[in-house]
């Protein structure tokens, strides 16, 4: 059970959240959501003393597109990614990650930001990021910082969040009609299931013959942080693609795979469940439908 004497606070500003960060008081978590924190507190996986509640932050709610580049606040639901008409057109990848995340129910009350925060090599929305090459915008008294994604993970389930900070929004270059790419997810089970293996591929800058300049191929649920193949990115890039790429591409993610053995399936299994989604998540960002955008 969560412990009853802990102590939340829960400011109605942002100006008024950033200056409790700014205490720095010890065994301060901040929450929105709570759909991981409190489970993590009930199961004793988690520590706190205090509940820095940031729920009631509407600033840090929106989808929007400026210079650009999409804008996502930390406390977007993914209800909110999933019924954005501009979220359907410009990141279709995300969305489709946004609809297996839980039940309706999860996905109206689950943040953006939370899955951030909570840094799990399993969150769903964490491998699109990571092909959209997004940066985390952070935030505290002293002002703004952006980290690329990939330097904001900094091992299991360590960010670069700084005490002082809370996580802002996230931003990316919004995908175009010539862009391709997809998002792909193994679990035990078809309802609220935690990823087993999960992929996004995202395909930029369309030349001639089905070739595109850049390639981003991310593994989530593999390695301790997300995992961009980047020996399947390099054989994608600036050649006709076909099938026979494809597969190849596919086979080059293994080895950038290095997966462990836990309940949900052995490191044996996860490699060969990475060859297969990487090369369906390449064929249908390739050939398939935008299922997402509907």
């Amino acid at each position: 059970m969560m412990r009853s004497e802990i102590d939340v606070l829960t400011p109605q500003t942002l100006d008024e959240a950033l200056n409790i960060l700014q205490q720095r008081q010890a065994g301060l978590r901040i929450v929105a959501g709570g759909s991981d924190v409190v489970v993590q507190l009930r199961d004793g996986v988690m520590k706190a003393e205090r509940l820095l509640n940031i729920l009631s932050l509407k600033e840090l709610r929106y989808i929007r597109e400026k210079d650009d580049q999409l804008h996502i606040g930390s406390l977007t639901t993914y209800g909110d990614i999933t019924n954005s008409q501009l979220m359907r057109e410009h990141a279709w990848v995300l969305v489709s990650a946004a609809k297996q995340i839980g039940a309706v129910q999860l996905q109206n009350t689950a943040t953006l930001g939370g899955n951030l925060g909570n840094a799990s090599p399993a969150g769903d929305s964490l491998p699109p990021l990571y092909a959209l090459d997004a940066y985390v915008v952070t935030r505290s008294k002293a002002g703004r910082r952006e980290t690329p994604i990939e330097q904001f993970f900094v091992s299991y389930r360590k960010t670069a969040l700084r005490p002082d900070e809370l996580i802002e929004e996230v931003h990316f270059k919004p995908m175009n009609s010539n862009d391709r790419g997809a998002y792909l997810k193994l679990g035990l089970r078809e309802a609220n299931a935690i990823s087993i293996v999960d992929v996004a591929a995202v395909l930029r800058g369309r030349g001639a013959n089905d070739s595109f300049a850049e390639a981003r191929v991310a593994l989530g649920a593999v390695t301790p942080v997300i995992t961009r193949a980047r020996k399947s990115e390099k054989a994608l890039e600036h050649k006709p693609l076909n099938e026979k790429i494809l597969r190849e591409a596919a086979t080059f993610a293994a080895e950038d795979a290095a997966p462990i053995d836990d309940i949900r399936g052995s490191a044996e299994y996860r490699k060969n469940v990475v060859v297969s989604l990487v090369y369906q998540a390449l064929y249908e960002a390739l050939y398939g439908r935008r299922k997402a955008g509907g």
